[in-house]
């Protein structure tokens, strides 16, 4: 029971310093100090209730904290204010450039990403110098990796002629990898 009471206060400790540091700005001693007071209390937990469940409940109550403190502070939206106190404001509808280069936002950091870098993963475990089930544990853990932080660097540029020029040269050097 005593050991249940530390996880606890742990986690709320965490959950609290991590929120002042967000709400306060700047505070990085806060924020380091819940975020180490966070990873303690996994393991906390884990030692409290077994590695599974423990680390489920530490996850669980950290955000469940999280949220509370969120919706605690929260201000009201403005659709709950009174109509008197609401100002008219006219609805905003994209152009259909807007539209497109969105969409090629989309098509290009979600499905095309996707598969140039399934292509540029598998090229690279292909020739790795390791045993099968070693590649196949790289592979498995960079490809979404490399996926995540390569549609983020499309979705971060400007204009979509840097990330095109890009994409089709790694398609064409990981095709000319795998394919000839």
């Amino acid at each position: 029971m005593f050991a249940f009471l530390i996880s606890l206060s742990m986690s709320i400790s965490a959950a609290g310093l991590i929120y002042f540091s967000w709400r306060q700005r700047g505070k990085l001693l806060a924020a380091s100090a819940g975020w180490i007071l966070a990873f303690g209390s996994a393991f906390s937990w884990a030692q409290v209730l077994g590695p599974e469940i423990g680390t489920c409940y530490a996850v669980m109550i950290f955000i469940c904290l999280v949220w509370l403190e969120v919706i605690y502070t929260m201000e009201p939206a403005r659709g709950q204010l009174p109509a008197s106190q609401r100002s008219l404001q006219a609805i905003h509808r994209p152009t259909a450039s807007t539209c497109f280069r969105h969409a090629m936002i989309f098509l290009l950091s979600v499905p095309a990403s996707g598969a140039i870098t399934m292509l540029v993963t598998v090229a690279l475990v292909i020739h790795l110098p390791w045993s099968l089930p070693l590649r196949l544990a790289v592979g498995i853990f960079a490809y979404p990796i490399l996926w995540g932080a390569y549609s983020a660097w499309i979705c971060a540029q400007g204009r979509l002629l840097k990330p095109a020029i890009l994409s089709m040269g790694l398609l064409a050097l990981s095709s000319l990898i795998l394919f000839i």
